[in-house]
């Protein structure tokens, strides 16, 4: 048999990533696809699927301060969420989002903020590439 068959006659699920082009062993396409967003574009996409759903959302970015010698800042405390949702009409009303690329390290600053808004009442979250394919962001905005 040539090489050009046994190639085509491979199964499905060792077929080339149609991102990639590369044959995963260990993860699936989707996967691939999750791991190749950035968090900017995570960010857009959140925000446009909030945005949608008539929460108001806040992002606290960062400013350049100080001229051509100046440096990057944010007015809030380091480890503080992405984004800060509020929406009248749907609980829990107000919500926290922590964005990370799919392999991303959530460090302790965000972790403290996470876990001190939970206890107070806020619904936070970490939120991946992952969980816009599964679902979760929709569910979650939309109250569920």
């Amino acid at each position: 048999m040539s090489k050009r068959r046994e190639e085509s006659s491979e199964p499905a699920s060792r077929a080339k990533c149609a991102r990639c082009g590369v044959r995963h062993r260990s993860i699936t396409d989707d996967q691939c696809r999750d791991r190749a967003i950035t968090e900017q574009a995570l960010q857009h996409r959140v925000m446009g699927r909030a945005k949608r759903r008539g929460w108001t959302v806040a992002h606290v970015g960062k400013g350049f301060v100080g001229g051509s010698g100046g440096q990057f800042v944010t007015p809030m405390p380091a480890g503080w969420p992405d984004l800060f949702l509020l929406n009248r009409d749907v609980a829990p009303y107000r919500m926290a989002l922590e964005l990370k690329r799919e392999l991303g390290v959530v460090d302790e600053k965000q972790w403290f903020w996470i876990e001190l808004m939970k206890d107070c009442g806020i619904a936070a979250h970490i939120i991946r590439p992952s969980d816009i394919r599964s679902g979760f962001v929709n569910r979650l905005l939309e109250g569920r």
